[in-house]
């Protein structure tokens, strides 16, 4: 599993300090986990094996809510993606 870095960047306006963080996920980033998805069952995995890439938004998101996937299972993170509908962050069909 590969999390996403986002972008920061500070600011001030009116109201004070601004901490605005974002993150870009472009189409060619889920076309390529997309490939390697569909590539996943041609060949055999290796040592290591991507299984998703989660973006720090939804990795943070996550544990807010009490759940860290860098300390779950990887079966348990891919069924919970799939749960909240970003099975697009998902990198193999394999059965891990």
């Amino acid at each position: 599993m590969r999390i996403i870095d986002p972008n920061i960047d500070f600011h001030e306006d009116p109201n004070g300090l601004v901490i605005e963080q974002k993150q870009e996920i472009t189409q060619s980033f889920l076309d390529r986990l997309k490939e390697a998805r569909n590539g996943s069952t041609q060949a055999p995995a290796a040592e290591f094996h991507l299984a998703a890439s989660i973006p720090v938004v939804v990795y943070e998101k996550w544990l807010r809510e009490g759940y860290d996937c860098a300390n779950e299972p990887i079966s348990k993170t891919l069924a919970k993606l799939r749960a909240e509908s970003l099975d697009y962050f998902i990198a193999t069909d394999k059965r891990l």
